[in-house]
């Protein structure tokens, strides 16, 4: 019998980790799973979790911040990784029933390692904190932590909590310390209260530090060489390749003061003496199984990755990706990921704009900065080209895989834009200063007309104008699905050419009947105060909602059929999941090219939408004054006084201000994967109204003949 029973434990564990395998390997991104539940849609609706109406601004403050998470499609429940977060919080408040009802525990998708807690029982964790920890007592020390901060009643400064205090929900994510003394009182009672009577490991306390200290490190440190970037083909200039790396500040070197997580050196002294005081330690690093945690940390890193991407921090996602493939070599998430961040590299090198995204050699350390380094010397011509070699052994290994194709084709299209490389014949077929020796010319045959000459193969030798780029292809031009890959991509970039400068010529009246559906995500409106402060959130809310008028009425009228995604509606237009992903797809949206991130599955979610037309407004106002003729205006009131009826007119001319917008539209074909159409317009005039509305029929109409292309 406890054969049979050791052999089902055994058989039982056996599946639970092949299963987690498949989702891993299967892996896409944490989502949540069910409904959403009432405290958060209460929350959606203005009132507070209860169902109550908030009472105060901190209140108010607080629930807008949370809504927000919820809008933004960042909130997660139901999913493995929370049932584990609660599985702890059980663990810590096994003897307190009570306090266990009152808490309200969500995973947030976020990368910052971090954790807090509202005056409500809103228990967040964000799965970077997660990510970056090393076992289930790290995670349980936080929430000891967090929980005090509830139970003493600890409450944000109103000051710090105002909605215009945050720029961005990420600031929020960001945001973590209260006051010295709460600080010091949460990890003080938290460990006294919580976490020393559930036999966790008091060493955890010293991890959970490390943590917050060691934050904006990667998620391990991978020795790095030469050969993962070249080969026998091509070498790149020996500057690339740092050969000293700046060493991690140890704890010793730690300056407090310079810390994101204020007190942390005072705070780690005093627990120390805290926890060597106290008698009955526990030991256990876990109290769930180890590989639950190991599977629940994997995640949470695949995600971490994910939104590093989305937030274009490409650099940092393409070293936590080696970070991890190395232990996981044949993982497609990964080998997703490490292309979708050497694609968004080389996009910025090619378009311009690296400084965007340069991480600095002198603001990195560990072997992380080797990376900065090569990637900081490469040109965009070699960046580019290291992109169409990995997209195309990926594109080998999953040759069902359209994303991995979309990177490779666009690649080449930055090839032919934006350098000479647009051809194969201008790659060499010999590696940088091989010998040649034989003459690499077409044998001259007399018999042969110079057509047949031309059209024999004929090898590319030494050229003095070449240099490495020019050999980065030598390799794969002997592999003919890679010739034929790479020429059929040349091919369809000319005819997508063609067809784009046909349609131009063409007649684009709109004739069809049936209204096309159109999703108008998050459309945002401001007025721009004269002295050059941002409006007020209210200010915002009220524009914005006029805005959304504006564009049912006139995209109504310019035959499509819209759906508007609302930064302030109190009821989600889609199921949350959905939601969730069509706003970290408009997040992902690659500034430096066509290709998202998320494109990895958006004809899914096109289908799953009913339409593949995203499209995004944005719409900025401004007062220019009272700029007509002063002299002007007096004789139209002078003769409107003799004749009253045109007094009202004229009494218009003195109060009336001209107005500046700004209009920004982008429609975007989820299934094709590129722009329909997008635009920036600015204009003046008296009636901004009307000009609104003209401006954004335009562009309706536009969006409505251009997408039948």
């Amino acid at each position: 019998m406890k054969k049979f029973l050791l052999f089902f434990v055994l058989l039982s564990s056996y599946v639970i980790v092949s299963a987690q395998q498949i989702s891993l390997n299967s892996f896409y991104r944490l989502e949540a799973k069910g409904q959403l539940p009432n405290d958060l849609v209460n929350i959606l609706q203005g009132l507070n979790f209860d169902g109550s109406i908030p009472k105060s601004d901190i209140q108010k403050s607080s629930n807008d911040n949370i809504k927000e998470l919820i809008l933004t499609g960042r909130i997660i429940y139901g999913d493995t990784v929370t049932k584990y977060l609660e599985k702890v919080l059980d663990n810590l408040l096994v003897n307190e029933p009570k306090l266990r009802k009152e808490i309200k525990l969500y995973t947030i998708k976020s990368s910052e390692a971090n954790a807090f807690m509202s005056g409500d029982g809103f228990l967040f964790v964000n799965i970077g904190f997660i990510a970056q920890s090393t076992s289930e007592a790290e995670i349980a020390y936080v929430i000891s932590h967090e929980l005090i901060h509830y139970v003493n009643k600890h409450s944000y400064k109103e000051s710090d909590v105002k909605g215009d205090a945050f720029q961005t929900i990420d600031d929020y994510l960001k945001y973590h310390s209260r006051s010295r003394e709460q600080e010091f009182e949460c990890d003080k009672s938290g460990y006294e209260r919580f976490f020393k009577n559930s036999s966790y490991d008091s060493k955890a306390i010293d991890g959970m530090f490390d943590i917050l200290q060691y934050s904006y490190l990667p998620f391990d440190e991978v020795k790095l060489n030469r050969e993962m970037f070249e080969n026998e083909y091509y070498k790149f200039n020996d500057s690339y390749f740092l050969q000293n790396i700046t060493p991690i500040a140890s704890r010793v070197d730690y300056i407090d003061t310079f810390s994101t997580h204020p007190n942390l050196k005072s705070r780690r002294e005093e627990m120390e003496i805290i926890v060597s005081s106290s008698d009955d330690l526990g030991t256990n690093k876990f109290i769930q199984p180890q590989g639950s945690f190991e599977f629940i940390r994997t995640i949470s890193r695949f995600e971490t990755i994910n939104q590093q991407i989305i937030a274009d921090n490409y650099i940092k996602a393409y070293y936590n990706t080696l970070c991890l493939i190395k232990y996981s070599p044949d993982n497609k998430f990964l080998k997703t990921a490490l292309n979708a961040s050497l694609y968004g590299i080389a996009k910025a090198k090619v378009s311009g704009n690296y400084q965007d995204i340069d991480l600095g050699t002198q603001k990195t350390e560990g072997e992380m900065q080797y990376v900065v380094n090569l990637f900081k010397k490469m040109n965009k011509k070699e960046l580019a080209l290291l992109s169409i070699r990995k997209s195309w052994e990926a594109m080998k290994s999953y040759p069902n895989e359209n994303y991995f194709n979309l990177l490779f084709k666009d690649m080449i299209k930055s090839l032919v834009e934006e350098s000479d490389l647009g051809s194969l014949n201008k790659f060499s077929d010999y590696r940088m200063g091989e010998d040649i020796m034989e003459d690499t010319t077409t044998n001259y045959n007399e018999n042969q007309t110079k057509y047949d000459r031309v059209k024999n193969k004929r090898h590319v030798g030494h050229l003095k104008s070449f240099k490495t780029e020019n050999y980065m292809l030598g390799d794969l031009k002997k592999d003919d699905e890679f010739v034929k890959a790479f020429n059929s991509s040349l091919s369809q970039i000319e005819n997508q050419n063609a067809s784009a400068f046909i349609s131009s010529l063409r007649d684009n009246t709109n004739k069809s009947q049936e209204k096309k559906k159109i999703i108008v995500l998050n459309p945002f409106a401001e007025k721009a105060l004269r002295s050059g402060k941002p409006s007020s959130n209210s200010s915002k809310e009220t524009q914005t909602k006029r805005l959304e008028k504006r564009i049912m009425n006139v995209a109504n009228a310019a035959n499509l059929s819209p759906t508007i995604i609302s930064n302030y509606q109190k009821k989600l237009s889609l199921n949350y999941q959905l939601n969730s992903r069509l706003i970290d797809y408009s997040r992902s949206m690659n500034k430096f090219s066509e290709i998202t991130y998320e494109s990895r599955d958006s004809e899914t979610l096109a289908k799953e939408l009913g339409t593949p037309i995203l499209n995004l407004v944005y719409y900025e106002k401004k007062s220019l004054g009272n700029k007509k003729n002063k002299t002007y205006k007096r004789l139209h009131t002078f003769f409107s006084l003799m004749t009253l009826p045109t007094l009202p007119f004229s009494i218009y001319q003195w109060v009336s201000r001209e107005q500046a917008g700004k209009l920004v539209f982008i429609a975007y074909d989820l299934e094709k994967n590129k722009t329909i159409y997008s635009t920036t317009k600015q204009f003046e005039h008296e009636n901004t109204f009307d000009m609104i509305n003209q401006e954004l029929y335009e562009c309706y109409v536009k969006t409505n003949n251009l997408s039948k292309n």
